[in-house]
């Protein structure tokens, strides 16, 4: 099992990118804000804070910022007999953060 403590601030599935999909199984608990899960076999949901949900991580999923929402705050519960999947889900999460953080980066390597 591999908790993981996300911030979501996509506000669109555009702005999120594809889907992400990995080995296993999924328990996400919402701490603070609201957030959609889009998922590819059913209708968006929202989930407000202290509810949870339970997926299939084969499925294709997404977490939105809910509507008035700039950031939430949510555990996530990984799990798989799948050895490599810490490293899976690094993979999946270095890729967009990669993306997010590289303007980041640069301002702060110019500001020294």
């Amino acid at each position: 099992m591999i908790p993981i403590l996300a911030r979501v601030r996509a506000k669109s599935l555009e702005e999120f990118g594809d889907l992400v999909r990995h080995s296993g199984e999924e328990y996400t608990h919402v701490l603070e804000g609201r957030i959609i899960l889009h998922t590819e076999f059913y209708d968006p949901i929202v989930l407000e804070v202290g509810e949870s949900v339970y997926i299939d991580s084969n499925m294709g999923h997404a977490y939105i910022a809910g509507e008035g929402c700039d950031e939430a705050v949510v555990l996530s519960v990984c799990s798989s007999a799948e050895e490599t999947l810490v490293e899976s889900l690094l993979n999946l999460h270095v890729d967009s953060n990669a993306k997010a953080a590289t303007p980041q980066r640069s301002r702060r390597t110019s500001s020294r």
